[in-house]
């Protein structure tokens, strides 16, 4: 059987290492102001020796370019100045700043790159001019190519890091965008949370009229059978709708879709107060005819305010009569339940309380629970503002 042999590539990323990038271009740098400074003096003497320590320190000083740019420009430009003094051979202005210019600009320090070249070219100038050289030589045929080369340098450098911005910029916002999506998706699931833990709480108040209408039946039996029957009936009736409003929660908890049958509003508040009349609770509803019409989101938090409050007399308050008010007044919709109980105050600020007031609070409303005291009855009063898009109708 024939035999394989695989070669391992080397990793992409050891191309892409600073170090290695920055240790070719050293070399390439020293490398090019050698073979300047070897060419340049080919026709003449042999070159002093220290010409080529200068080219190899125009490339060593590149190692540190990414840490230390601007002195990395400065030392560079100095060297140059000193290379030119000690009258070796001309290597060119450009060729050895040119990447300590592209480092510099790439690193942000723009204006100090501007000001180094600056001051390189007219060094150049005026020494050149000084040693007798052709004006028009030096500004038309000498001159342009090193400006030039200078300058794609400086552009070369701030278009690199100004594209490094544009994507560190990009990835920033990308991971804000995503922040933002993790916290509404926690909002979200918070919320939802919340609320089907108000929908078990409510659906509670059927299971206690369950309790309520058991015990009944047991007193009644066998004495007082036609009232055992009756509240046998109730609790069919009471038991069908507890297992509606479970089937309801349930559903939405597991699609957490609320486009689920709505729950019950304020047009269901006589059966509500029927189901308490059947439990020895005489209601009255007192609605105003006038203001904005209810919409059917308010409407229902409203019902569930009003059924957690009727839940809390009957089983607390030992009450006899209970009024339930509806104002629909310019601002807001305000209901209160009022009992002649004991007085039950802020018994059990438990999840029955609890919710009614975060109910209150998602329509930036406010519910309170207040009693004279013993005897003195409770009422439980709640401003639901009403939303931006409703109107006021106006009498005629």
């Amino acid at each position: 059987m024939a035999t394989r042999t695989v070669l391992a590539r080397p990793s992409a990323g050891l191309w892409t290492s600073p170090a290695l990038v920055d240790g070719l271009l050293a070399y390439a740098v020293a490398m090019a102001v050698g073979v300047a400074v070897f060419a340049s003096a080919a026709d003449r003497q042999p070159v002093p020796w220290p010409a080529y320590v200068f080219a190899v320190g125009f490339g060593l000083i590149l190692l540190i370019r990414r840490r230390q740019p601007v002195a990395v420009l400065i030392v560079t430009s100095l060297g140059i100045c000193v290379y030119y003094t000690l009258q070796y051979p001309p290597i060119g202005l450009a060729l050895p700043i040119a990447v300590a210019l592209f480092s510099a600009a790439e690193a942000g320090h723009l204006r100090v790159s501007i000001v180094v070249s600056a001051i390189l070219v007219g060094l150049a100038v005026y020494f050149q001019l000084a040693e007798g050289r052709d004006i028009a030589q030096l500004l038309g045929y000498e001159l342009p190519p090193v400006i030039v080369l200078m300058g794609a340098s400086l552009a070369l450098g701030d278009g690199v890091r100004t594209r490094r911005l544009l994507r560190e910029s990009q990835r920033e916002r990308e991971r804000q965008a995503r922040l933002e999506l993790e916290r509404r998706s926690t909002e979200q699931r918070n919320e939802e949370r919340l609320r089907l833990a108000r929908d078990l709480h409510d659906a509670r108040h059927n299971v206690a009229m369950i309790s309520l209408q058991s015990a009944v039946a047991a007193e009644a039996l066998p004495e007082r059978v036609p009232e055992a029957q009756q509240a046998v009936v109730e609790i069919r009736n009471i038991s069908l709708a507890a297992m509606a409003d479970l089937r309801s929660t349930v559903r939405r908890l597991r699609t957490l879709d609320s486009a689920v049958e709505p729950p019950a509003g304020l047009n269901e508040l006589p059966a509500l107060a029927e189901q308490a009349r059947n439990n020895g609770l005489d209601v009255r509803i007192v609605e105003s005819s006038d203001g904005p019409e209810v919409p059917e989101a308010l409407g229902q938090t409203a019902y569930r305010i009003v059924q957690e409050a009727l839940t809390n007399v009957i089983r607390h308050a030992n009450a006899t009569t209970a009024m339930i008010t509806l104002d629909r007044g310019l601002d807001a919709l305000t209901l209160t339940v009022r009992d002649n109980g004991q007085g039950v105050g802020e018994l059990a600020a438990g999840n029955g309380i609890r919710g009614m007031r975060e109910r209150a609070a998602e329509w930036s409303g406010e519910l309170t629970l207040t009693s004279s005291g013993r005897g003195a009855g409770t009422v439980v009063a709640a401003v639901l503002p009403w939303p931006r898009s409703t109107e006021v109708r106006s009498e005629p």
